[in-house]
């Protein structure tokens, strides 16, 4: 079994980590994912083992440690966070050291992040995917500490043309949360005030409310790549996977970057400017 474990909340950890097993060619069914995340029910050909995140790390890593006795491990990919987002995986590789271990490595806020983990403790990845460029300190730090590191480029779905309406439309498209989604449906409205009749269609798994005769809500709709194409301009944050999945369509996609915590939006920006 290749057991995948994908810390974080949000919709973008598993639609990655959905993309790499694919790009990878790794039958569904040979796969474990665990994880927080309330969106599994989108990754239904995947078994999955949901934590919680109101339980504390050390319950976390017993989780891991009794998937893996559990469990013929034939890989054990860890996303985003090498330790974990709280170091829950040191006892895990303490304790399974003879393991296959394979980093999956995107942009991190990597000194932000490193100061919250156990500095001095030294672990060696059988490998690295290394998926987009990535902070210097970040970068040699996988050199350091991976046998082997690889940079990678995820496969993408191809959608052939389908309109959601036959109305001139633009797209909002964010999970969450919903401040997130407000801001960038209101650059969106701002943006396109002199076609007052444009409509602006807001895909999100967030529930939220907006009084604007031109503005649909939709929430629960994934993937939404098949209305790409027809869109008049697509605004989205800019995550990992936004970036990705629109390069065919960056004349008309306007990426906002976000203050997150760790995932540095605004460096993705301006790497995606200088370099096409």
């Amino acid at each position: 079994m290749h057991i995948f474990y994908v810390q974080g909340g949000g919709l973008g950890h598993l639609t990655r980590t959905d993309r790499l097993i694919k790009t990878l060619n790794i039958s569904s069914e040979d796969v474990l994912i665990i994880t927080p995340s309330i969106y599994t029910y989108y990754f239904k050909q995947y078994n999955c083992v949901k934590l919680s995140w109101s339980d504390t790390p050390n319950v976390w890593t017993n989780r891991v440690l009794q998937v893996i006795n559990t469990t013929l491990v034939v890989a054990f990919y860890v996303d985003a966070f090498p330790f974990g987002i709280q170091s829950e995986l040191v006892t895990v590789f303490k304790t399974f050291p003879d393991l296959i271990y394979i980093y999956v490595a995107r942009l991190l806020k990597w000194e932000t992040y490193i100061n919250t983990t156990i500095k001095d403790y030294y672990f060696v990845f059988s490998k690295t995917f290394v998926l987009e460029d990535l902070y210097p300190t970040h970068q040699d730090w996988i050199t350091k500490n991976s046998k082997q590191h690889l940079h990678l480029q995820l496969d993408q779905d191809y959608f052939p043309l389908v309109k959601f309406s036959d109305q001139p439309y633009v797209m909002v498209v964010h999970s969450g949360g919903q401040a997130d989604v407000l801001k960038l449906i209101d650059i969106a409205i701002t943006n396109n005030l002199s076609t007052p009749n444009l409509q602006i269609v807001v895909f999100t798994q967030v529930a939220i409310t907006i009084s604007h005769t031109n503005v649909i809500i939709l929430n629960d709709v994934y993937p939404v790549k098949q209305y790409y194409r027809a869109a008049e301009k697509i605004y989205t944050a800019a995550g990992f996977n936004s970036i990705n999945e629109l390069k065919a369509y960056k004349s008309k996609h306007i990426a906002i970057p976000l203050d997150k915590l760790y995932d540095d939006q605004f460096f993705r920006v301006k790497h995606r400017t200088t370099n096409p």
